[in-house]
């Protein structure tokens, strides 16, 4: 059986969300809400990984189409998206948003009394990921950013 986090780490991976991509990528979301069942297996366009270890080890997972990459990469950057020097600057830019995603939810993660310690960023483009795939469910829960006709799904996930 999968747990959630409990209530007030989910309305810190919200608000973390909604923060980072208001005032560091200038976009304002139209709804941040949680996910009800964050599988542990998924595909996408662009998924940015973040490893970490601590009171819990674990991956935060950021996934989104190519396209909102993109305008999420040129406006964290301060450009249009005609002036992007191509596809590593976009791996590089969503690196560093869930490089930010991540860290603004360490901080509440860390004032509850554990502890946690971050890898770098990795990013893939077109791929499919397993998270936890020891067989122990873990405990996991995402939020799906609306971006007017786009989204961004945010997730945290433990190891069992």
């Amino acid at each position: 059986m999968v747990e959630t986090l409990e209530p007030h780490l989910v309305e810190s991976l919200r608000k973390s969300a909604w923060d980072v991509l208001e005032t560091m990528v200038f976009l304002t979301p139209t709804s941040v809400e949680p996910i009800c069942d964050e599988p542990s297996t998924f595909s996408d366009e662009v998924i940015g990984l973040l490893g970490f270890t601590g009171t819990r080890s674990g991956t935060f997972a950021v996934r989104t189409s190519e396209r909102l990459a993109s305008l999420m990469s040129a406006k964290m950057l301060m450009k249009e998206a005609s002036e992007h020097s191509g596809s590593a600057e976009i791996a590089d830019s969503f690196g560093e948003i869930v490089n930010m995603l991540t860290g603004s939810f360490k901080n509440d993660w860390v004032a509850t009394g554990n502890q946690m310690e971050l890898s770098v960023p990795h990013v893939i483009r077109k791929g499919s990921v397993n998270i936890n795939s020891d067989g122990h469910a873990g405990l996991r829960s995402a939020v799906r950013v609306e971006l007017g006709d786009h989204f961004v799904d945010i997730g945290v996930h433990f190891q069992g």
